[in-house]
């Protein structure tokens, strides 16, 4: 989080910094969660809301990280989810600079999800990803859309 201006900026709103598993200063690592990690979001649940990015990249429809539904699945907080559209076309990886400029960019929330958290981590992982529009399952739904309107 003291990457940049805008990380350390967040940072000092009170953002929650937690360390990626699964990668770190561009490179691939396999390492296990930080225990103090899930204490600090468990707790802020406790008192406020969080915001989670399930992919963990701006790619659309990559695989969504089990530590999500974990969380969901652990605290039964209300989720509610939200779709953004463009914003891979418009940004670069990081999310700081333009990739192109003049690209749509729009936010959706959606409604409150129900979720049976007695579900295995796997089921709630899928139901979110479904939910913000980017599971494999949502993707294939629109290309069967698309052929069928091609077929006509």
């Amino acid at each position: 989080m003291n990457g940049n201006w805008l990380s350390r900026l967040f940072k000092l709103a009170g953002a929650l910094t937690i360390k990626r598993t699964w990668r770190s200063d561009g490179q691939d690592v396999n390492r296990n969660r930080d225990e103090a990690d899930t204490q600090k979001i468990d707790q802020a649940l406790t008192k406020s809301w969080v915001i989670t990015f399930p992919q963990g990249t701006t790619k659309p429809f990559a695989p969504g990280r089990k530590g999500t539904a974990h969380i969901i699945k652990n605290n039964q907080p209300i989720v509610v989810p939200v779709v953004i559209n463009g914003f891979w076309r418009a940004f670069n990886k990081k999310g700081l600079s333009f990739k192109k400029k003049g690209s749509t960019l729009s936010i959706r929330f959606k409604e409150p999800m129900v979720i049976d958290y007695t579900q295995p981590v796997e089921v709630i992982l899928n139901q979110v990803m479904d939910a913000i529009e980017q599971s494999k399952d949502y993707m294939m739904r629109g290309r069967h859309h698309l052929l069928t309107k091609l077929d006509k």
